[in-house]
């Protein structure tokens, strides 16, 4: 959809404040994460929240220790849904009005303005995140070239006249994104596939979409 006046202008200056959400299950890749984020990623990140599903509550002591500016959280182990439940539990109270979501397998290969991300989400409420491309994964993408190039015409090109993105009512993913803390109120399915299957519950509404930060030859983000 076409960018009014007013979108331009909250775009070009970002828009509130973000709460960065980091998920790890015990995993040492975590920290290469978090040292990653910290490199890469601008923008007003208020707050830092560490979501631990080790199920270890000596791993979590040794999180917080070793990183005191955030906050660390956890319980019984709860799988990769339960775990979704629960840290959006806790980011759902927060006073953010983002949050950027980081798996602890995932680094950057490339700076990341989550102030103009933001801005955008604002301006654009159909959208609802903003995902960071990853590199081919799967057979089928890398012979095609990429998430994006395996299935070109599910993209629509978006500008506002200064920043770049992909729409698509493909998926809802948790890989690296940007999304509303308002989000974090609607129901994580639980059992298996559940990634998924939120996914499809959000596209019942047939005006929502998903989004690629970037323009359609812009590459990866994260690796």
């Amino acid at each position: 959809p076409p960018s009014g006046t007013q979108g331009d202008r909250r775009s070009e200056r970002g828009a509130g404040v973000i709460g960065l959400l980091v998920m790890t299950d015990g995993r040492d890749t975590v920290h290469d994460a978090i040292a990653s984020a910290g490199e890469a990623l601008t923008g007003q990140i208020t707050y830092r929240v560490i979501h631990d599903d080790s199920g270890d509550p000596a791993h979590r002591s040794e999180l917080a220790d070793r990183y005191p500016g955030w906050t660390v959280i956890g319980g019984d182990r709860a799988g990769f849904g339960g775990a979704i439940q629960r840290a959006w539990r806790h980011v759902r109270d927060l006073h953010v009005q983002f949050v950027a979501h980081l798996e602890d397998d995932f680094t950057f290969t490339r700076p990341v303005d989550l102030d103009a991300m933001a801005g955008v989400l604002a301006a654009h409420p159909q959208l609802l995140q903003l995902a960071l491309r990853r590199q081919p994964w799967n057979a089928e993408e890398r012979a095609a070239g990429g998430i994006v190039e395996q299935h070109p015409d599910a993209y629509d090109d978006r500008t506002d006249g200064t920043h770049h993105w992909l729409e698509h009512r493909r998926f809802w993913t948790t890989n690296p994104s940007l999304y509303r803390r308002e989000l974090c109120e609607r129901k994580w399915p639980d059992g298996q596939h559940s990634e998924g299957r939120f996914g499809l519950e959000q596209f019942r509404d047939p005006g929502a979409v998903s989004g690629f930060w970037g323009t359609r030859d812009s590459g990866e983000w994260v690796h």
